[in-house]
């Protein structure tokens, strides 16, 4: 009885040691429900893989089904594209990324679900997206400023140090609105964090044109001209910041540490100083 008992447990476990982990825990296509704000707005679906094929059209709200792979080892790429008249259409892009689950694999050292079955099915990659709910702006200068700056400040994807993806949206941002200074400030983070100098020092400096009396992109420029080894220059422009936002940490704990690659130390220790005070935690870990 016993024995028969432990054979009847063998076969699945073997069918899961010969199966995909992916396959079985997560495989099939994604339900992905796509809404927009107002509804009765067309929506297209093209997929990235085949040349930008439309796949589908429908009107939201809808529900798409989404197969998770392109072909053998190769994730789903998706755009969709959300238009109303007389609202600005939105776009956003929807990518298959791998499956945690597909480790599985090794862990119960199924090459078959390696290398076969969940490449096969698809399973090997998912679509982490949930949903696709939209907020449609309407096609009117205050929509267009509207969309720039709560859709495209590329603030996400710059937290994310996803530099190029900021730079994309933030170059989105200011076609929509070409006084757009916070657009122009946070691309010119994502260039400088690229070492593309030249690139950042034109987009601070666009981003004090159109708003002189706002700290921040001194302080961008700033730390531009310090990578670019022009330490006057980034003083003149900190000590700008300071003045304009007598409470800004940031630019007190930037000066605080070029003042001290500069070897005044003093200066350094008062605006480190100033700078923990203020809240920054970098300045209240920075050693001396």
């Amino acid at each position: 009885m016993l024995r028969k008992s432990l054979k009847m447990l063998a076969i699945p476990a073997c069918l899961f040691y010969l199966s995909g982990c992916a396959s079985i825990v997560s495989g099939g296509p994604k339900t992905m429900p796509i809404m927009s704000q107002p509804d009765d707005a067309t929506v297209e679906i093209l997929d990235i893989q085949k040349e930008n094929v439309v796949i589908m059209k429908a009107k939201t709200p809808y529900t798409a089904v989404l197969e998770r792979s392109a072909g053998y080892f190769q994730p789903a790429k998706y755009k969709i594209r959300v238009a109303k008249e007389g609202y600005l259409p939105y776009e956003t892009q929807i990518d298959a990324s791998l499956n945690g689950w597909y480790f599985g694999n090794a862990i119960f050292g199924s090459l078959l679900g390696i290398l076969i079955i969940d490449p096969a099915t698809g399973a090997m990659w998912k679509i982490y997206e949930d949903n696709v709910n939209v907020k449609l702006y309407p096609n009117t200068p205050e929509g267009k400023i509207s969309m720039a700056e709560e859709v495209y400040s590329g603030q996400a994807a710059l937290q994310l140090g996803q530099y190029d993806k900021c730079i994309e949206e933030t170059t989105v941002g200011i076609s929509l609105y070409p006084e757009f200074h916070q657009g122009y400030g946070t691309r010119a983070t994502c260039y400088r964090k690229k070492n593309e100098a030249d690139k950042a020092l034109a987009d601070a400096n666009k981003a004090i044109d159109l708003k002189s009396d706002f700290p921040a992109p001194y302080c961008e420029r700033a730390e531009t001209y310090i990578q670019m080894g022009e330490s006057a220059k980034a003083l003149s422009d900190l000590d700008k910041a300071i003045d304009l936002k007598p409470d800004y940490a940031d630019a007190y704990y930037t000066r605080g540490k070029l003042y001290y690659t500069m070897k005044n130390i003093e200066a350094a220790k008062t605006d480190i100083q100033k700078a923990a005070s203020l809240g920054d935690p970098n300045a209240k870990n920075f050693q001396f």
